[in-house]
């Protein structure tokens, strides 16, 4: 007679990484699920007649690697990842015997062996979760005149891995293409053979088989990047031309705007820091209250004027470069998923003229006429009366 059990089970583990979660933030991507098969085997074998010996074992085997698609950190940063894992784990001891009996063998003769097995899924940044240790055993009994196959016995295990925010950076690369690695690995496995009372054409062989099936999915959540602008259109460069105007004249200042744009929904975006600026060309020519800022939210703007400051008779052009950059949200998210160096550049052209002369006033045709013939008249008075 033979013991033999046989269960199976589906495997189901939700693993979170990151709290709070979704919730701040209504931006998700899939890897979608993606299939893998895990397997491992060892065996011992033993003479009849001979002791039992220390089981045969394995430690740490690296059965599989599952590879998800990694998050690209170029649509935002990520604030929450999921791994979902469905699957079905097997655990199997049996025994078989080698060749054939020649037909000596009492119905007491007999082969029996013991194995273990667990199995461990491993994710980036070292983050473990552990299934239960499985201890099954299995024999062959009776009176053999052909090899001893027996099926084996099947268990099934389910965990929940839960992974902090700390290692979120592990989960993000820049651009399309990157893989995280989760590996399947089978902490322990071992095979006894504890006994063997055939005869000398038989063998006995413990085989325990680790068997790990099913599937992976990540879902990533994250905010969008900031997005800084002259206007509500997306402009990066702006272009103000204070024309021409002539020296020490008073000169309007010209107003402009730098924003964080709206995402489609409010809330999906982190904010906007100034980090610096700085001016090129004639800069000496315009004088601005531009300054850098610490936070500015999505769907706001900060307000700034510019002066031309015509003083020098000239064409002047300057150039105002401005760097920016995410702002951390308040909730758990991958450092190495914010962005920096966004520009804007705010071009200045003027030019400044020489004022032109006072007119001289020049006296009229008509009246020099008049005052030559009132000349002539004074003369012509004055002989009379000598």
């Amino acid at each position: 007679m033979f013991k033999n059990t046989m269960q199976l089970a589906v495997l189901s583990a939700v693993t979170a990484l990151a709290t709070p979660g979704f919730a701040h933030a209504a931006l998700i991507t899939s890897t979608g699920d993606v299939g893998f098969t895990a397997k491992d085997t060892v065996t011992d074998s033993l003479n009849p007649g001979m002791a039992a010996h220390d089981a045969a074992r394995k430690t740490n085997v690296l059965m599989h690697t599952t590879q998800l698609a990694a998050f690209d950190s170029k649509k935002g940063v990520l604030t929450g990842v999921n791994v979902a894992l469905k699957s079905s784990y097997t655990h199997t001891t049996h025994v078989t015997t080698s060749g054939t009996s020649d037909g000596s063998n009492s119905s007491n003769s007999s082969a029996t062996g013991t194995g273990t097995s667990a199995i461990q899924l491993v994710m980036p940044g070292k983050v473990t979760g552990a299934s239960a240790s499985r201890t099954l055993t299995d024999d062959c009994v009776g009176k053999q005149k052909s090899a001893c196959i027996l099926p084996g016995s099947s268990s099934t295990v389910a965990s929940n891995l839960s992974v902090d925010a700390a290692n979120l950076d592990a989960y993000a690369a820049a651009g399309p293409g990157a893989t995280v690695n989760v590996d399947h690995v089978a902490t322990s496995l071992t095979a006894r053979t504890l006994t063997n009372t055939f005869n000398t054409n038989n063998v006995a062989t413990t085989t325990t088989t680790a068997d790990w099936t099913g599937t992976l999915n990540a879902t990533y959540s994250y905010l969008q990047h900031a997005a800084q602008s002259f206007d509500a259109s997306g402009s990066n460069v702006l272009s103000l031309d204070f024309g021409s105007v002539y020296l020490g004249d008073s000169v309007a200042e010209r107003a402009f705007s730098v924003f964080n744009l709206a995402s489609a929904t409010l809330g999906n975006r982190v904010g906007l820091s100034m980090t610096s600026f700085s001016g090129s060309g004639d800069a000496g020519m315009f004088a601005t209250n531009l300054s850098t800022f610490g936070k500015l939210n999505e769907g706001d703007s900060k307000d700034y004027s510019v002066s031309f400051l015509n003083g020098t008779v000239g064409k002047f052009g300057s150039t105002y470069e401005m760097v920016f950059a995410d702002v951390a949200p308040d909730v758990a998210y991958a450092a190495n998923t914010l962005g920096s160096g966004y520009k804007l550049t705010l071009n200045l052209v003027g030019e400044v003229l020489e004022k032109p002369a006072e007119p001289v006033e020049v006296p009229a045709p008509a009246s020099l006429l008049l005052l030559g013939m009132g000349a002539l008249a004074f003369g012509a008075a004055r002989r009379r009366k000598a």
